[in-house]
């Protein structure tokens, strides 16, 4: 921008050059050939060449604010020349001074004019003191000459402001423009690339959907021969499984006969092998009906005190022979919960299981509380009653941070050694966050590696609504009780 505003104050220059050169060469013919102010008009003609040609020598060198400056200084000094021919109080070529003002505004800086300004006065002040004109500085001709100096560079430096400031709009708009035409060609490249890219994208992804329609067909026919074989498997193993379970029970309550204490533990560890075979059996079973979304929960109003208890009996016996404490840490008047009570005890006996199966001292804590929910539903029609929350803290081995997620994945243990040691599918928690979550509810765990770990579900508060709807149907007493209670 700068580079073509100084561009076109060069090119003016060169313009007022070449006049001030052939100004000078008509003045100065003109005192040769005998012209009225012969001497004057030879004497203002030389300053002028002589100023053209060494302005002109330091243009072409690259001087321009020096070319400017002679140029400016031998037009002012022609004026002087001037007081030599005529009295000040009379001199009209003072009145010239307001053109080298205006030409130094243009072609320097526009604050320029003003400094042009004052020295042509102090010249002309000067001028007087070597004429002895001194007493006419204060008449009318010489302050009217030095006011229009100054007002000429008030008005060129506005005029030239407004001029560049012109330029370097129209400049800047014309940049604007051709950067926004490239743009544009470029946009109509890329768009024209995109397209190409688009149609062969859309070939590509034509493919892809033909073979994701036949893979999806794969995968459903496995699907359907993986749940039909778990079902045939189910049914096959059950039966066979509970003859085992069934016909050891009874031999190990000695309900057929006395036995030995070898048969005894015999006994014992074919009913306790049978057990875990079925609970691995339902395990597997479970897992596929929630992946082909075959699972159904008969929700319905619950007390959780019953569950809580029952799951505490069973854990204690699982913790026989251990230094583990268990604790209990319930809140007073605990509400109904609208859950399934089997699949809630699945859950709560799979994390005290597992409590007890990491945990070789310390402690195992029962934590049961409230949470509230949101005051008014979405809808604004009923308050949100909240969620129950079960905590199970243990002190045991605890799980590293990268193996947190791990453990909810199917068949997968934080570690292959804790397989070995302690046993185990990789069932048991991914069916339990998945029950929690059909449940409406969420399983999280905070723990530290050697420190233990806190498993935390919740499960919603039984509404005033589905008290009613069992009601309706004929459910429980607890439903009936919880009602009563709220009214």
């Amino acid at each position: 921008m700068e580079e073509y505003t100084q561009s076109l104050r060069e090119d003016s220059f060169a313009t007022l050059l070449l006049s001030l050169g052939i100004t000078g060469f008509v003045l100065f013919s003109a005192g040769l050939v005998g012209a009225e102010m012969t001497r004057l008009s030879m004497q203002i003609g030389l300053v002028f060449l002589l100023t053209h040609w060494l302005a002109n020598q330091l243009r072409k060198r690259g001087r321009y604010r020096w070319a400017v400056g002679l140029f400016l200084t031998g037009v002012l000094a022609a004026i002087m020349v001037t007081f030599g021919s005529y009295p000040f109080a009379h001199n009209p070529f003072i009145f010239f001074t307001p053109l080298v003002v205006v030409m130094a505004g243009i072609l320097l800086r526009p604050w320029t004019g003003f400094v042009v300004a004052t020295g042509a006065t102090v010249l002309m002040i000067l001028a007087a003191l070597v004429t002895n004109s001194i007493g006419d500085i204060g008449r009318l001709p010489f302050l009217a000459a030095v006011l229009l100096g100054y007002l000429s560079a008030l008005v060129a430096m506005l005029a030239s402001q407004s001029f560049f400031t012109a330029v370097e709009w129209a400049i800047d708009s014309y940049h604007k423009v051709e950067r926004r035409e490239a743009q544009l060609y470029e946009s109509e490249k890329q768009l024209q690339r995109a397209l190409l890219e688009q149609d062969f994208l859309n070939s590509q992804l034509q493919a892809s959907n033909k073979q994701l329609e036949h893979a999806r067909a794969i995968a459903e026919y496995a699907n359907r021969m993986k749940s039909q074989f778990v079902a045939n498997m189910s049914h096959e193993l059950r039966t066979p499984l509970n003859a085992i379970i069934g016909f050891s029970y009874i031999l190990k309550q000695e309900l057929k006969g006395p036995l030995s204490l070898e048969q005894q533990n015999y006994m014992a560890r074919i009913y306790d092998s049978g057990n875990y075979l079925l609970k691995l059996l339902n395990d597997i079973l479970d897992n596929a009906k929630i992946e082909a979304g075959r699972l159904d929960l008969q929700r319905e109003p619950t007390q959780i005190e019953p569950i809580l208890q029952d799951a505490l009996m069973t854990a204690s016996s699982l913790a026989l022979g251990k230094p583990i404490a268990l604790r209990t840490e319930l809140a007073v008047d605990l509400p109904l919960v609208y859950a399934d009570r089997v699949r809630t005890a699945q859950v709560l006996l799979n994390l005290l299981s597992n409590a007890v199966k990491f945990t070789e001292r310390g402690s195992i804590t029962l934590r049961v509380y409230t949470a509230p929910g949101t005051p008014v539903n979405a809808g604004g029609t009923a308050p949100d009653p909240g969620y129950a929350v079960i905590e199970v803290e243990d002190s045991g081995i605890g799980i590293a941070d990268e193996h947190i997620e791990l453990i909810f994945e199917e068949y997968r243990q934080a570690d292959e050694t804790l397989s070995r040691r302690y046993g185990g599918t990789g069932l048991g928690l991914p069916i339990s966050r998945r029950l929690v979550e059909l449940h409406g509810g969420q399983l999280s765990v905070v723990s530290t590696l050697g420190h233990g770990s806190t498993f935390r579900f919740t499960l919603p508060v039984v509404t005033d609504e589905q008290i009613r709807a069992n009601l309706l149907l004929g459910l429980p007493a607890a439903a009936e009780q919880a009602l009563a209670a709220a009214d």
